[in-house]
């Protein structure tokens, strides 16, 4: 992939290749940055078959970051900067990573010894030098490791997926075909980093003589900000989830892009059909992270009423219908999704037994491998793919993939818990996870205790929005826990909002069995004296209880660790909006995410209200 970069930057060498907020690269800027980056990685002993950690924000330095491992010979690891630092640490041990790249502003939160800051000076660079890290890139062959992207686990811990170089060039290239990238291409990257699909955001482009605009965070999580970019800067990509292309048109955002691609969790026909007259084309895209991000496409049409297809194979991917003994499935019968070709990787970095599990030998293609997605699916009428569920419990939530498996045991390490039940509830076009707890006997469960421990490591999108205790599991007729017949969350957990983000009148969340009578509270009592807040914390308390359905404890309550998602804190802005006058930035309410530091930034909001007033 890189060399396909430096060849675009010796076609159009200043020609603006990324940009960030007011920092912007050219082709050559950027290839040359790259290549001093990757110098200083060999002089730190960095090279072919070692791993690199990335950490970066969002910034020109990620794609700065991610080429310069690549040139040095090396692997990517990425590792989002907001994970909890126990997550952060495990993964850089399980990696093996011998180094983090990442910035000055970041520096306290890497978790492994050895430190390179991308903005920090270079003392061993050379004036003038040509790219460093050639030779070493040239050793790298197509079956050599390019990156490990973490994965949520099972086992209660995140797995990491092996992805070499013919793979990371054969999953961005595929999507050509369906973007039909053109030189003045504008596409703006909402991804995450530890997200794959980001690959195709940056190197698509960037191969192809694009520009790539990385959206800030605050443009990230504000709706009107993203509508803002997309218009200013021309854009005609954009790769997002359909939470995201939701959060777009809530904002009034009126489309001129070229090419739209909605993947990472199932696009609703209601929510194609509000988007599709606002694009050129749109695209339902779907592949899981072990056959290198996307698989199959469906061009949307005002044909998708009842149902919206993931599509047909990309180019080099095989996409097989099979039962239980890898048979085909009959036409129009329902199977699971198992997918081959030239993106299937070679499976999970240390853990040879879980990769022999979902990864096989395709029996209907000699010396073809086939990956296991756990994906149920049928072919409609014209043959694309349609998803209809899960072969097993895991679940998408704002574009991530999570195993329950890995909360079930992280919650379970709470010395007052038996045993623990993760399942997801839909919330209009998002979906929250519940936690069901089994308290051992004798114990009471303390569900403060139990949050701030899931707080302190998982990453926000994998925390649980409600806890229910429960006395014994609903069983099904073999004896297993019957997840359908859970109990339902309180009911005021995630209702659906109407077009304006606020509570709708509508039936709260459904699913089997009785409703749960309490969850537990027990040290944790909801914030009902509220006579050592100040006014403004005081109504605060309030609109966090209207949007999460939970009172914080105290004015020190993290909002994240109560279940609050990035979502709710976009609802959150448009609530202080309404009941105070001022208006905040959802990245400022998300970065110091307790009671009282919000507080302390409505008054600050007011204040500078006040002084902007005319005086009479």
């Amino acid at each position: 992939m890189h060399h396909l970069v430096a060849a675009q930057a010796d076609r159009t060498p200043g020609r603006i290749a990324v940009r960030c907020g007011t920092t912007a690269l050219t082709y050559r800027e950027l290839l040359d940055t790259a290549g001093t980056v990757a110098g200083r990685l060999e002089r730190r002993g960095i090279g072919f078959g070692h791993r690199v950690a990335v950490s970066v924000d969002r910034s020109t330095d990620l794609v700065v970051a991610l080429l310069g491992v690549l040139l040095a010979g090396a692997a990517f690891v990425p590792v989002d900067p907001t994970y909890p630092a126990e997550r952060q640490a495990y993964m850089l041990r399980d990696a093996g990573a011998r180094l983090t790249l990442t910035v000055g502003r970041l520096a306290g939160r890497a978790t492994t010894g050895d430190v390179l800051l991308l903005d920090a000076p270079d003392p061993g660079a050379k004036p003038n030098a040509d790219v460093a890290g050639r030779n070493a890139a040239d050793a790298a062959g197509s079956g050599d490791l390019a990156y490990l992207m973490y994965t949520s686990g099972s086992t209660g811990r995140p797995k990491a997926v092996m992805v070499d170089h013919h793979c990371l060039v054969k999953g961005v290239l595929a999507m050509a075909p369906v973007v039909a990238p053109e030189p003045e291409d504008v596409w703006v990257s909402v991804t995450s980093a530890s997200f794959d699909p980001i690959l195709v955001d940056l190197f698509l482009p960037l191969a192809s003589g694009g520009s790539v605009v990385i959206a800030e965070e605050r443009q990230v999580l504000d709706g009107r900000e993203l509508g803002r970019l997309l218009d200013g800067c021309g854009a005609t990509v954009l790769q997002a989830t359909p939470l995201a292309w939701s959060m777009l048109l809530d904002a009034g955002w009126r489309g001129r892009l070229r090419v739209a691609l909605c993947g990472g969790e199932p696009l609703s026909p209601s929510l194609a059909a509000a988007l599709r007259p606002r694009v050129g084309r749109l695209w339902n895209i779907y592949g899981p992270t072990e056959t290198t991000i996307w698989s199959t496409a469906h061009l949307v049409t005002n044909a998708d009423q009842a149902v919206v297809p993931v599509g047909f194979p990309l180019p080099d991917t095989t996409v097989r219908l099979l039962d239980e003994q890898l048979r085909p499935a009959a036409p129009g019968e329902r199977g699971e999704v198992w997918i081959g070709g030239g993106g299937v990787t070679s499976g999970y970095a240390g853990l040879p037994e879980l990769t022999a599990e979902r990864f096989t030998a395709d029996p209907f293609e000699p010396g073809g491998r086939l990956y296991r997605t756990g994906d149920l699916g049928h072919l409609d009428a014209t043959g694309a793919l349609v998803l209809v569920g899960r072969a097993d419990h895991q679940v998408k939530i704002r574009g991530h993939r999570v195993e329950p498996g890995e909360i079930e045991s992280r919650l379970a390490e709470d010395s007052a818990v038996a045993e623990a039940v993760v399942s997801a509830r839909q919330d209009g076009d998002d979906q929250r996870l519940v936690a069901y707890l089994r308290p051992r006997r004798g114990h009471v469960l303390d569900e403060a205790r139990i949050r701030a421990h899931a707080a302190d490591r998982l990453p926000r999108h994998m925390l649980p929005a409600a806890y229910v205790t429960v006395d014994c599991w609903p069983r099904t007729p073999n004896g297993k826990i019957d997840r359908r017949a859970l109990p339902e969350p309180p009911a005021r957990l995630a209702s659906p909002r109407d077009a304006d983000g606020e509570p709708a009148e509508t039936a709260p969340l459904t699913g089997g069995g009785p409703r749960a009578d309490a969850v537990s509270r027990a040290g944790a009592p909801p914030l009902d004296d509220v006579g050592s807040l100040d006014e403004v914390a005081a109504a605060l308390a309030g609109v966090w209880g209207d949007l999460l359905a939970l009172a914080p404890t105290d004015a020190e309550t993290d909002f994240f660790a109560l279940g609050g998602t990035s979502l709710d804190v976009m609802r959150m802005v448009k609530s202080i909006s309404t009941r105070f006058g001022v208006r905040l930035s959802a990245v400022q309410l998300m970065r110091e995410p307790t009671l009282s530091a919000h507080a302390e930034l409505v008054r600050t909001a007011l204040t500078a209200a006040d002084a902007a007033r005319p005086q009479p």
